[in-house]
């Protein structure tokens, strides 16, 4: 039964991931190939623009000027490892839900950081002169994976 269970959440947990990946690379693919159609931004709407950024830092830019992007990759998948091994030993469906979403997002990251030496960020979400950084939707991925689980850790259950 244990069996059966774990294999059930594995396959859940891949399909999770392989559609993280899929959805964030068709539309990093996408900006990429109308990069140069935006000539600072596309408004969508009001609060919010499809921008092109590359992102050679961590979240939010920080320490772009480092030059550290491929080995931030590397730390990624590291950490992607790490992520699996939890998911392989989670019992619960929140918790390997969260951590699937995480790894997704990671995996993806990953990728851009040792292909490309930079993530493409995208989404520009914005009120009046105020802009949250451009971020895409690993990002959103990894964040949501992030909330889900740290609220589970908060209700210990």
């Amino acid at each position: 039964m244990l069996s059966k269970k774990r294999n059930k959440k594995i396959i859940l947990s891949v399909l999770i991931v392989s559609f993280i990946v899929l959805i964030d690379q068709l539309t990093k693919s996408y900006i990429l190939n109308f990069r140069d159609s935006f000539i600072y931004c596309q408004k969508v709407f009001n609060g919010l623009n499809i921008v092109y950024v590359e992102n050679k830092g961590i979240s939010f830019g920080l320490l772009a000027d480092f030059n550290i992007s491929f080995y931030l990759g590397v730390v990624s998948f590291v950490i992607g490892f790490y992520i699996t091994f939890l998911i392989y030993k989670s019992i619960q469906f929140q918790e390997y839900l969260s951590l699937s979403m995480i790894l997704g997002g990671a995996v993806c990251n990953g990728l851009d950081r040792m292909k490309n030496f930079y993530v493409i960020d995208f989404i520009d979400f914005y009120y009046k002169d105020y802009h949250w950084p451009a971020f895409n939707f690993a990002d959103a991925f990894i964040t949501l994976g992030a909330a889900i689980y740290f609220w589970k850790i908060l209700l210990k259950n």
